[in-house]
């Protein structure tokens, strides 16, 4: 699962310090089928030498989610398909 909020996950806490990725949160096909919208964040580091990790089974967004937008295009009708589908779908 791709990390967010930061590359290093452990810090020596020395004047230069030495940064690894030590901790990662793994997850099979079937789990990641059930929750394509899985993120893990970075949380900031208080008492441990490693950083908290904050999973999430909804995507982060950074503010409301947008309107979807539909735009009709008229080109479409020529399609002979494009009827029998739109009533299909609106059924």
């Amino acid at each position: 699962i791709h990390l967010t909020g930061g590359k290093y996950t452990w810090s020596n806490q020395q004047a230069h310090p030495t940064l690894e990725k030590l901790d990662r949160v793994l997850m099979s096909y079937a789990w990641e089928d059930l929750f394509p919208l899985v993120s893990v964040r970075k949380l900031v580091r208080d008492k441990s030498d490693h950083n908290p990790l904050l999973l999430s089974l909804k995507a982060d967004r950074p503010g409301p989610p947008k309107k979807k937008e539909f735009r009709f295009e008229l080109s479409w009708l020529s399609n002979d398909l494009f009827l029998p589908r739109a009533k299909e779908i609106w059924e």
